[in-house]
């Protein structure tokens, strides 16, 4: 009877044991479950594995150590909204970025997280690097956290025991990624390689306004594009960014001699290799190609009046305004004579539409006095924009003569609104060589441009710009959107041999080639020449002879061909696109 007492007494005791270890495993897992979501950093080297090479570890898999680097910038962007991160290759910052996403994922309900990268492979790579992470967290973690509900290739959805949801989605970096999403934290990865990062960023942006977070991730693509601009801007204080910077050397991936080894295979084109192994942010943001324009000044002292053109009865007048498209350096005078170099564009948020305007000093050199910048704006609203710039620069003989960029037929329809509704009264004259008709690139404001006459008219302009950065320049008024195109214009060679001259990979060239047109026609009407320089390099002498007999009788003919023109289209004809 005592044994039988005593066994039972035994198991009593096994059960309130196993029930005590139990009572204290829930507790543990919820005081750990709080920690977690308390201490990311704590969560992160404890319950997080990452992928490795098997050299590292033989299950292919280790705990994610963080580098004091990391630590530092996970703690920047909790306590940051905007973090632009500019970084030497294999530094761990995207992998550290989905253990992020995966924490939210976790402790966050009604999360909503967005993966954009280059290209959608790379997203969906970042996507499966959050699954990998949750595959390996321990079982009572994920018993004690939110169910994957899905795990498709483009998105992760967890719910909660309560019904509320988390996502995290991923997009290729396009002008429509995550168009109409309201985040919680946007990770943007190789931003720089995005094939279009300024409209990438435009659109991302407002997906932020409810008080997300933006990480931005990249090498180094160029010195001018978007990130370029966004990195330089927050170091100066000019954005909400916080800059982050980490050199190669960080990397646990790749020793000083190896690092030699890299360098000497990229002798031949060293910005490739600053961009992905860089010491320093200057070194990251070398020029990524062949400038076309050299001797270029780092500054632009021209000071501007921004804003719209309005006419009322008094004529012509300035309405400023900080987001106008028009841009005044110098207003008109009576006796001096202008001209515009235009560049149209879609208006859809990619290129931009521009314009310069040029006028001759006294002293016979070309001044820039304004400029016209925007990418949204429809093309017949542009040309009423143009028209009234022309107008308002209307010097002792005409308004402004105009010449208007078309290439492909992007500039039909804001030619023929110049042309047929707004009557524009001084038109450049283009001419083609070889004969004569009635086609419709002998209109009178067609400035046609193919790839060799864009090759000419960007030598002139480089003729020009050859001495920007000396004492006595060719070309007065260099301005800071000007500055950014120029430099980031480079010449590219074709695979067939040849050069392409263009903007750097991700930038944009609009008020280049509107200037360079507006330098052309300027040329051609007062037969200006190149610069002259004497023995000293410190004289520039330009020559001009006023060619107005010849001019006249061009207009006479041009205008001739568009009257016929016009009466072929009323009869049915219609233009020749």
């Amino acid at each position: 009877m005592r044994e039988i007492i005593e066994g039972q007494t035994m198991t009593n005791q096994k059960i309130t044991d196993a029930k005590l270890a139990r009572r204290k495993q829930r507790l543990w897992i919820e005081l750990e479950w709080r920690r977690c979501a308390k201490d990311k950093k704590y969560f992160i080297q404890k319950y997080i594995y990452i992928q490795v090479q098997p050299k590292w570890d033989t299950r292919g898999r280790t705990l994610f150590d963080l580098f004091d680097y990391q630590s530092e910038a996970l703690n920047t962007w909790n306590n940051n909204r905007f973090t632009v991160i500019v970084k030497a290759r294999q530094l761990g910052f995207t992998t550290l970025a989905m253990a992020d996403v995966l924490w939210h994922c976790l402790f966050q309900p009604g999360s909503n997280l967005l993966l954009v990268s280059k290209n959608q492979d790379s997203a969906n790579k970042n996507l499966g690097m959050v699954k990998f992470m949750y595959q390996f967290l321990p079982d009572w973690m994920k018993e004690r956290g939110p169910s994957l509900e899905k795990a498709a290739e483009y998105k992760l959805e967890f719910e909660y025991s309560d019904g509320m949801k988390c996502q995290v989605k991923s997009f290729a970096g396009t002008e429509t990624a995550g168009a109409g999403e309201t985040a919680t934290m946007v990770v943007l990865d190789e931003f720089a390689l995005m094939p279009d990062p300024s409209n990438t960023y435009r659109t991302i942006m407002p997906t932020t306004d409810a008080g997300g977070k933006l990480i931005i991730i990249s090498t180094a693509r160029g010195a001018y594009n978007e990130f370029a601009k966004i990195y330089k801007n927050a170091k100066q204080g000019h954005n909400q960014f916080i800059p982050i910077f980490q050199p190669w050397s960080a990397s646990r991936l790749i020793s000083e001699k190896e690092y030699e080894s890299k360098r000497r295979e990229f002798s031949a084109n060293p910005w490739e290799f600053y961009s992905e192994y860089p010491s320093d942010d200057i070194e990251a943001f070398r020029e990524s190609g062949n400038p076309r324009f050299v001797n270029l000044p780092h500054e632009a002292p021209a000071t501007q009046i921004k804003g719209y053109l309005r006419e009322n009865i008094d004529g012509l007048l300035l309405e400023q305004d900080y987001d106008g498209p028009i841009h005044i350096i110098d207003y008109p005078e009576e006796h001096l004579t202008y001209y515009i170099g235009a560049d149209p564009a879609q208006g859809r948020g990619g290129d931009y539409s521009t314009a310069h305007v040029l006028t001759v000093d006294d002293d016979g050199l070309p001044r820039i006095v304004a400029y016209y910048k925007s990418n949204m704006i429809e093309p017949v609203e542009w040309a009423a924009d143009i028209d009234k710039l022309g107008r308002f620069y209307c010097g002792k003989d005409n308004a402004a003569l105009l010449a208007v960029e078309d290439q492909g037929g992007q500039g039909q329809l804001p030619i023929n609104e110049l042309h047929r509704n707004l009557s524009y009264p001084n038109p450049y004259v283009y001419r083609p060589t070889g004969r004569r008709g009635t086609k419709y690139s002998d209109r009178l404001f067609s400035f046609p441009m193919s790839a060799d006459r864009r090759r000419m008219v960007i030598d002139k302009l480089a003729e020009y710009l050859s001495t920007a950065n000396t004492d006595n320049p060719s070309l007065r008024n260099l301005h800071y959107d000007l500055l950014q195109e120029l430099q980031q214009f480079v010449r590219q060679e074709l695979p067939g041999g040849g050069v392409r001259y263009a903007a750097d990979y991700g930038c944009h060239d609009d008020l280049v080639m509107s200037l360079a047109i507006a330098l052309w026609a300027l040329s051609e009407n007062m037969d200006l020449s190149a610069p002259v320089h004497t023995d000293s390099s410190t004289t520039i002498r330009v020559e001009f002879s006023k060619m107005r007999e010849m001019r006249e009788r061009n207009i006479s003919e041009a205008e001739r061909v568009q009257q016929e023109s016009w009466e072929s289209f009323s009869l049915g004809g219609g233009y020749e696109y």
